[in-house]
């Protein structure tokens, strides 16, 4: 039978020791580059501690994959509590690397779904800073922020995030959702006629799809509340 918290405990003690020693090491080569380079030895010596430095990097990120993976599965068994143990120590242990950039983001929706919307909103914005190398998660990290701003009321505002998530990602799946999130954000913001154009343009580009179906019902009702009673 696994026992995976055994090992886990085990590997997380190797890689604080590895993670702490190839740190020391890229700072030496950062001070002693020149030196080094002077000569041949100099350079086998840099190449030989850059690669160090690279696996060390691998190992973390391969360690930070290991705590989000055991978040989600702390997820899906609903043991939230322990997942935010797993996400907070990925995110805060191995920073910089792309399962650390994944914890936060999903951090960021624990804190909403729990409201925490200000925790939340902190740290959608952390993860645009910090991570916006892959476009489908920085997305949805834009696509989180405006939930948060869209509870605190300030309509617009959310609008031209979801906008903005739509454009970000193109993907024929997602984006048109989160259109549809702008277009009611816009309405909410008595903004009928950015509303409408978006309405229009995934009728345009996202035909046969069920939200090219909705847009298509929401901008008639739209189009006719806007127009006033008629006498």
């Amino acid at each position: 039978m696994l026992r995976p918290k055994k090992h886990i405990t085990r590997q997380k003690i190797k890689e604080d020791k590895f993670v702490t020693q190839t740190l020391q090491i890229a700072d030496w080569i950062k001070k002693h580059q020149r030196p080094l380079l002077a000569g041949a030895v100099g350079i086998v010596v840099v190449g030989v501690l850059m690669t160090s430095w690279i696996t060390a990097r691998r190992s973390a990120e391969q360690e930070a994959s290991m705590l989000v993976l055991q978040a989600g599965i702390a997820l899906d068994e609903g043991r939230s509590d322990q997942a935010r143990v797993h996400l907070e120590a990925a995110q805060s242990r191995f920073q910089g690397s792309e399962s650390a950039g994944r914890a936060l983001l999903i951090l960021a929706g624990l804190h909403y779904q729990e409201g925490r919307i200000d925790t939340a909103r902190s740290s959608y914005n952390d993860y645009l800073r910090k991570y916006s190398k892959n476009r489908l998660l920085t997305a949805a990290a834009r696509a989180g922020l405006a939930a948060c701003i869209e509870s605190e009321g300030d309509w617009s505002e959310a609008a031209r995030l979801w906008q903005q998530a739509a454009e970000e990602v193109h993907n024929e799946s997602i984006s048109p959702q989160y259109y549809l999130q702008a277009a009611r954000c816009y309405r909410e913001a008595g903004r009928a006629t950015e509303a409408l154009n978006l309405y229009d343009r995934i009728r345009r580009d996202y035909p046969g799809r069920s939200e090219s179906d909705r847009a298509g019902i929401e901008r008639a009702i739209l189009a006719r509340s806007d127009q006033g009673p008629q006498g």
